[in-house]
């Protein structure tokens, strides 16, 4: 479909209106009439209400000037003023001698009624105290708030203006069920309307897909039976809480594929709304993948089908606004990409009827019939009544702005009023003049020679130097091959050609004289340049095949084919290059820089490389597809490259090249039936009717030669890739390091996933000390990456610059609000893509940022995604708000026009993006959902906000180590267990800077489990390069409200040494906030020791919850065991343990602490240092554990049990009766 300028403009104002009359009160703030005041200048105001009780300020920051200057406000003074339903104009009148900005907002602290400076010499013709600002707010009554922020702002008077009006609601349709004001719109979904959609289903049910259809008035839905609503209101039913990291909305219609089209339009998965002509929809929404909404009149898509880009980027939508052309019914939809629909939005057109005298004087002899019209942006034109009088008067919307035309007066120019702005415009009746010159014009015409069928793509354009009133409109005959114009006499025009970019105009001025003139055009072809073409990777048959396309970047829809490599030229210009013809083998053109061709002969070398991945989203393939990349194919197969899927249906076969021992890897979703050269029917195992989990199979070929793998297709099967790699035999223990096995740790990763080993085969992979600036996706299951150093540290040094040189750390600078020239559509760097946007100078992928989005994961350096990974003794780091890297230094990081914290440092450690106004969202590691048994021992993850991510349904295990962030940094729907870890604040010095530890998501069991961790700060000059200590924080906010789960157990909280916080605790009295999803009394503390001395549980918020026993409210014991024993028991503390070593002395197998036991007490006597003492069940599990460097007893129930005891001198392990 053609993109074309989509009819709409914002108008000012959301809701509609209907005007009546106008009221003014001036409030005096120099006399007592307003505020009252001692007389004494410099005092604060003794009275902070006006007497009709609509003006609220603060005394502290409210002091009395003069009576000429009033009072001033000072800095973060809150000004509340209550205004009438209707237009509303508050205006400050102010002082030269202020300074600062006034934000203005219809919520606490807002500023979405704008942002003012307040120093009247800001304002042009504006002089000292007569001169003013001024807000406006069009809506229902309400209380406005005025924020000041600056050293003063001298105010004698304020001035409200309310103009009645009777709003006109707006319709509104929120899939969160969010209601909103009801003085402005009328809410037509709620939590009753929404869940009567599924029936019988228990309302507030999950893992409900979305009805095929529903009707709510105007609005109603077509979908298909794997559409989900995703929201975060459990009192609704749904799919899941999946809202893409949308903070402003809490619900959306997620569309789980694009739709069924016929004759180009959706058959199903589109709303549909009925409008009248002129209404305006608005369209929260997004799609999870690159794409567009279509608009579409579905009586007459000829008439208006407008399309518009929207956003991609977890965390955001787009408004997408529209207009009905006229009265009918519309689709809207996303034809390729999976549409979000948050919320719609419905506002009737309000009109006001145009009127205006018009100035005939100089406009002798206009033809009787001539009309006014009045055309918006899409090109809707409304034509005037035209008068008697010499008036004219149009119905026409308000909020929009018109340009003015004129028809049936060929040589008449309108050249006074013609545009018209009615974006503020409220009343019901609006004057505009208008002045219509006649000018004296003559025909010009002629041949147009030199185009020969590219005539039929010609438009000519004449363009008046110096520029007059008038704009000349050729007529262009293909057919005949010639043109006439209307010009002005003596008048030099130039004439520019259109949609015939290989053509130039001979001569292309004109001046013509007081008559009539013929004047031929000619156009030459432009000038070629050959280009030479080298190839490397391709056999002589294979560049005998090889088709090249260059595709002219700055000018659309020149693109140039050629059947061979030699006899190529093009004309000035940047081109890109792509291949084709090779589809029958597996080799593809590496990425390549664009083609420069600038007035000379130039050559360029293509590089092709093997194929080893097929993703299945870069070309079409249909059923007449018989290759694809050196992939072959019989029967029906096709895909689908929104969704990145090959489909096969059964009696499908698919062949894979490979070459002798090659591994072919398989993944798929959602619904599977094929196998591999005549073996087992292969299924869906944990992806079945979902596409957001994936299932893997392999298999190794071997023939002698190169051949196929033969995948034969039984039921309809979805391939999300297919790839192949070489196999070696299995090593239990691989290295990385300068002069070790591999030299990367991708590399040794890539070796892992060609290695033959069973599925208990673990590999470690033992990485050297050093820094390793990569960005690593684990794949493969039962992977450990180890720190080899002897004496393995996690130190950070230099403000968080530098490593311990014992230390392994893995980094990488991503993050949200930037785009990379070396991210490639993978969101991973790599080299050959910096290379060639950098040769290009631009980047080729826009970075989606936070969420998982194309594999994103917030940026995240390390993507866990199999079960079984262990990590031990590493650094995992995202140092977007650390320090600038490296790598960073070398890429070019240009920041996104709208939600970026601005342009980066670009010198090697930089440490200013540590402050709190450069930080975003960016992990250092995220575990993918339902990932199992993680394991993370003595490591380190370094991050600010959103730095270390788990999914929903995964199971992780924290041992030790240090875990450092600032806004909701640990944060997801995982179990996680972190044991005996530091939780480390990384906060800036900046005043606004505070940590949440931790940000939950689960909807249903277990979640977060912080056993006898320690609260603590990232430490000064060290690991960051604040002065200071941390400043109080909080545990955490719910991010998933009602069922995330976090427990704080026998935790140890330090003290903060910042100015004004000396000795306080780093975590607020309150403990906890609800500022993100809202509240869950999930969010427990029992046993906190607080080194402040204070005790701060009787202050904690009052929907969390203090435990005085360890129990949780669904009477759950507080163990390590009941966080991760998941389905099958896991329970990797007592191992680990056991396992670890005692500070830096050798490993002692005995310890001369006694242990024993007396019917029911247990004995720990002979204790010479600080001595660990674990209670184990028979089962491994953790009963209890403490810390002790005295002699002690307690008692256990009667049982069987094993007492494991760690002192200096060594440590035991003890099996003990008691009854």
């Amino acid at each position: 479909m053609k993109k074309i300028n989509i009819y709409l403009l914002m108008p000012l104002f959301l809701i509609s209106v209907v005007v009546s009359g106008q009221t003014t009160t001036t409030y005096n703030l120099g006399n007592q009439s307003t505020f009252t005041n001692t007389g004494t200048q410099w005092d604060s105001v003794t009275s902070t209400t006006s007497p009709d009780g609509k003006v609220r300020t603060q005394a502290a920051t409210t002091k009395w000037h003069s009576t000429g200057y009033g009072v001033v406000f000072q800095n973060g003074n809150s000004l509340e003023i209550d205004v009438l339903s209707g237009s509303n104009t508050i205006r400050f009148y102010g002082s030269v001698y202020s300074a600062g900005t006034m934000n203005g907002g219809s919520v606490l602290a807002g500023s979405d009624l704008g942002s003012i400076n307040v120093d009247i010499d800001a304002h042009p013709g504006m002089a000292d105290q007569t001169g003013y600002y001024e807000f406006n707010y069009v809506g229902g009554a309400t209380t406005l708030y005025f924020t000041f922020s600056g050293s003063n702002a001298y105010t004698p008077a304020i001035q409200v203006t309310n103009l009645p009006v009777t709003v006109v609601l707006t319709d509104v349709w929120d899939f969160g069920a969010t209601q909103l004001d009801t003085s402005n719109y009328n809410n037509l979904l709620n939590e009753t309307v929404i869940n009567s959609w599924y029936g019988a289903t228990v309302p507030g049910t999950a893992g409900v897909n979305f009805p095929v259809s529903f009707t709510s008035g105007a609005l109603s839905w077509v979908g298909n039976s794997g559409d989900r609503l995703r929201t975060i209101n459990t009192n609704l039913t749904r799919f899941d809480a999946n809202v893409a990291s949308v903070t402003t909305h809490n619900g959306r219609v997620y569309c789980n594929g694009t739709p069924n089209l016929s004759a180009g339009v959706p058959t199903n998965r589109f709303m549909r709304m009925t409008l009248n002509e002129d209404d305006q929809v608005t369209v929260i929404c997004r799609t999870d993948a690159a794409g567009a909404f279509n608009f579409v009149d579905e009586n007459n898509p000829v008439l208006q089908s407008d399309l518009l880009d929207v956003t991609f980027a977890s965390g955001s939508v787009t408004e997408a606004k529209f207009v009905a052309k006229n009265a009918s019914t519309f689709k809207i939809y996303s034809a390729n990409g999976k549409a979000s629909f948050y919320r719609i939005l419905r506002k009737p057109a309000i009109y006001t009827n145009v009127s205006g005298d018009i100035d005939l004087s100089q406009a002798a002899g206009i033809p009787g019939n001539y009309a006014v019209v009045f055309t918006n942006a899409a090109g809707k034109s409304w034509t005037a009544q035209m008068n008697m009088d010499g008036t004219y008067n149009a119905n026409l919307p308000i909020g929009y702005s018109y340009t003015i035309s004129l028809v049936n007066a060929n040589g008449y120019i309108i050249t006074n009023g013609t545009t018209l702005d009615l974006t503020a415009v409220l009343t019901s009746t609006f004057n505009h003049d208008i002045t219509i010159l006649q000018v004296t014009l003559y025909q010009v015409s002629g041949a147009i020679t030199g185009l020969g069928t590219a005539i039929s793509n010609l438009s000519l354009a004449y363009v008046a130097n110096p520029a007059t009133v008038y704009t000349p409109t050729p007529v262009v005959n293909a057919i005949n091959g010639t043109y006439t114009v209307q010009l002005e006499a003596n008048v030099s025009y130039t004439i520019t050609a259109n949609g015939v970019n290989d053509y130039q105009i001979d001569t292309n001025t004109i001046t013509i004289p007081t008559s009539d003139t013929t004047s031929d055009i000619t156009f030459t072809a432009k000038p070629v340049y050959n280009v030479t073409i080298n190839t490397t990777g391709l056999t002589p048959t294979q560049q005998s095949n090889l088709h090249l396309t260059f595709t002219n970047l700055n000018e659309s829809g020149y693109i140039y084919n050629f059947t061979t490599i030699s006899g190529i030229a093009l004309r000035d210009g940047t081109y890109s290059v792509s291949a084709s013809g090779l589809d029958n083998y597996p080799v593809q053109l590496a990425l390549t820089s664009n083609l420069v061709v600038n007035g000379v002969g130039t050559s360029k070398t293509l590089n092709f490389v093997p194929v080893t991945v097929w993703s299945f989203d870069d070309k079409i393939i249909t059923t007449a597809t018989s290759a694809y990349k050196g992939m072959l194919f019989t029967g029906n197969i096709s895909n689908s490259i929104s969704q990145g899927h090959l489909i096969g249906q059964p009696g499908g076969t698919i062949q894979v090249p490979v070459n002798p021992g090659e591994k072919v890897s398989v993944t798929y979703y959602y619904s599977a039936g094929f196998s591999i050269e005549g073996g087992a029917t292969i299924t869906t195992v944990n992806s079945t009717g979902t596409t957001s989990l994936i299932d893997i199979t392999e298999y190794t070929y071997t023939g002698s030669t190169a051949g196929y793998v033969n995948i034969a297709v039984s039921a309809t099967s979805y391939f999300t890739e297919i790839k192949i790699g070489g196999s070696i035999p299995y090593s239990p223990v691989i290295t990385v390091g300068t002069d070790k096995d591999y030299q990367t740790i991708n590399a040794a990763l890539d070796a892992v996933s060609n290695m033959i080993r069973t599925s208990t085969d673990r590999v470690t992979i033992m990485i050297d000390p050093g820094n390793y600036e990569e960005m690593l996706v684990i794949n493969q299951p039962l992977v450990k990456l180890k720190n080899a150093s002897t004496t393995p540290s996690t130190a950070l040094l230099n403000g968080g610059v530098s490593i311990d040189a014992n230390a392994v750390r893995i980094t990488s600078y991503y993050g949200h609000g930037y785009t990379y020239f070396s991210m490639s559509s993978d969101q991973k760097w790599h080299q050959d893509v910096l290379n060639v946007n950098t040769a290009n100078g631009y980047a080729s992928y826009q970075n989606v940022g936070a969420g998982t989005t194309n594999g994103s994961y917030w940026n995240a350096t390390v993507v866990v995604g199999a079960d079984g990974f262990e990590a031990d003794g590493i650094i995992f780091e995202n140092s977007f708000n650390q320090y600038i890297s490296n790598k960073e230094s070398q890429d070019t990081v240009l920041a996104w026009t709208v939600g970026s914290p601005g342009v980066r440092p670009t010198n090697v450690g930089n440490t200013n993006v540590q402050n709190r106004t450069m930080v975003e969202r960016a992990a250092a590691i995220a575990i993918k959902n339902n990932i199992q048994k993680v394991i993370l021992n003595k490591c380190r993850v370094v991050g600010r906000q959103d730095s270390f991510f788990g999914g929903t349904g995964s199971r992780v295990a924290v041992y030790k180590g240090d875990y450092m962030g600032a806004v909701d940094y640990i944060f997801g729907g995982m179990d996680v267990v972190f044991y005996q870890s530091k939780l480390s604040m990384n906060v800036s010095d900046q005043a606004n800077d505070q940590a949440y530890i931790t940000a939950a998501q689960q909807t249903t069991g277990r979640g977060f489990l912080m056993y006898e961790c320690t609260i603590t700060s990232a430490e000064p000059l060290i690991e960051t390069a604040s002065v200071y200590r941390a400043k109080p924080g909080y545990f955490g906010r719910p991010w998933q409200a009602n069922t995330s789960e976090v427990v704080f157990y026998n935790t140890t909280i330090e003290t903060s040494n910042y100015p004004g916080f000396i000795g306080n605790s780093l975590i607020v009295p309150l403990g906890w906030q609800n500022t993100l999803g809202g509240t869950s009394s999930g969010m427990y503390e029992y046993g906190t020791t607080e080194i402040s001395g204070v005790n701060n549980t009787p202050s904690r918020a009052s929907w969390s919850t203090s435990l005085t026993n360890p129990i949780l409210n669904d009477g759950s014991p507080i163990t390590t065991f009941n966080f991760t024993q998941g389905n099958d028991s896991w329970d990797p503390f007592p191992q680990l343990i056991l396992d670890d070593s005692l500070g830096n002395n050798d490993f002692q197998p005995n310890s001369g602490v006694n242990v024993y036991a007396f019917k029911n007490t247990v004995v720990i006597s002979n204790v010479k240092s600080n001595t660990s003492v674990a209670v184990y069940a028979m089962n491994g599990s953790l009963v209890k554990s403490f810390k002790t460097d005295t002699d002690t007893e307690f008692n256990l129930s009667k049982g069987l049990w094993i007492v494991h005891v760690k002192a200096e001198d060594g440590q035991k392990s003890v099996k003990l009766l008691t009854f």
